[in-house]
């Protein structure tokens, strides 16, 4: 406890000057959360349950679903798995919808790949939750440069809000039966927001797409960018601290809902878990916002070294961190991912299907879990 409270008071020093009797409350109920623990252990405590769940899930699988439409026998295997596993009420596959394939040129709207995902998706998944993000050339800033080894996503211009909330109000009149409408994909990740992490300029896109959704009707919640835990650093920014920065900017009027991708990288994984969900629960609390829900927009665990689990562990690690959402103030449960796509290493090593179909154990755990027999949905 002494260790807790010295590395709390360092941080209290280091807060944030424009709201430091605010953030100082905030670092104070995380500290609490961390040193005692208390938090974590309600939820390691939950019962297994043998009944199916209640929270929807999916998967974080845009490219499998784009591969399904070049490889029927995978859309067969792909579609016949979420048909049973997940029922039309409980289905939350997370659909993607990048800015820059749909308007690759300013005015010309481009969406025949987004609508045969959507199409292919629908036909079990009725209700996938789209995550909007990544604007085109012509619409970001021509000096930002990508310093990740992989490929980038870019925000807009501030100049070109405008054409976001044109983008946003054609996505969701396009899309319209979907859970949950998502605004970026781990903005505070300078891969995700090149060149690096600026939650003010994100809290004004999130405010834009919210009144841009409502314009166009849209019924479905939205949700900020899914948040993923990294260290604060010259281009990444800790989670809790961007979506400080977030509710100072926006306010809580700006989204419905708290995107989070809490993955536990070493064990023990649903405490770990609970520990990422917290800190933002702490932020969302000390802005009197507790009733916002959160939203696991991605999740997993990889069966690749180092940082993995053993290939027999991934389903029931799995299982684990689903059932412990039970009874909380979360609306989904997202897997990243069903089958491996393009990334390779540790990220490949979170999916439940492999090349050629053949399936990880944790392919029929996850079925199992909720009291469908492996046979039924990966037979023939």
């Amino acid at each position: 406890m002494d260790a807790c409270r010295a590395r709390h008071n360092r941080s209290s020093r280091r807060a944030f000057a424009n709201s430091r009797r605010i953030l100082v409350a905030a670092a104070a109920l995380a500290a609490a959360l961390a040193c005692a623990g208390a938090a974590s252990a309600t939820h390691l405590t939950t019962p297994p349950s043998a009944s199916k769940p209640t929270v929807a899930w999916g998967f974080n699988d845009d490219w499998g679903w784009r591969k399904a439409e070049f490889h029927p026998r995978l859309a067969d295997r792909q579609l016949r798995y979420a048909g049973h596993v997940m029922p039309d009420e409980l289905s939350a596959d997370r659909f993607h919808v990048q800015w820059a394939t749909a308007e690759p040129r300013r005015g010309h709207f481009r969406w025949g790949r987004t609508d045969r995902v959507y199409a292919a998706m629908r036909q079990y998944a009725a209700h996938p939750i789209m995550v909007l993000y990544n604007a085109p050339w012509w619409a970001r800033d021509p000096h930002a440069r990508c310093h990740a080894d992989a490929d980038c996503a870019y925000p807009p211009r501030v100049k070109r809000l405008d054409e976001w909330r044109r983008f946003v109000r054609r996505a969701t009149a396009r899309y319209p039966d979907v859970r949950a409408i998502e605004v970026w994909n781990e903005p505070n990740l300078a891969r995700f927001w090149a060149p690096r992490a600026d939650p003010q300029r994100y809290a004004r896109l999130l405010a834009a797409a919210h009144d841009a959704a409502t314009a166009a009707g849209a019924t479905a919640p939205v949700i900020s960018g899914g948040l993923i835990p990294i260290e604060h650093g010259r281009r990444n920014m800790d989670p809790a601290e961007f979506l400080w920065r977030v509710y100072n900017v926006a306010g809580a009027a700006a989204f419905d809902g708290i995107g989070s991708h809490p993955y536990p990288r070493q064990a023990p994984y649903v405490d770990n878990m609970w520990v990422a969900l917290d800190a933002l629960r702490a932020v969302r609390a000390a802005n009197d916002d507790a009733s916002t829900p959160l939203w696991i927009t991605e999740v997993g665990v990889s069966t690749h070294a180092p940082g993995g689990v053993g290939v027999d562990e991934q389903g029931g690690v799995l299982v684990d961190l689903y059932r412990s959402i039970e009874g909380h103030d979360v609306r989904s449960f997202v897997i990243h991912r069903f089958q491996v796509g393009a990334e390779g290493g540790y990220w490949n090593g979170t999916a439940v299907v492999g090349n050629h179909f053949a399936q990880k154990p944790a392919f029929c755990e996850l079925g199992a879990a909720i009291g469908i027999p492996c046979e039924e949905y990966f037979s023939g």
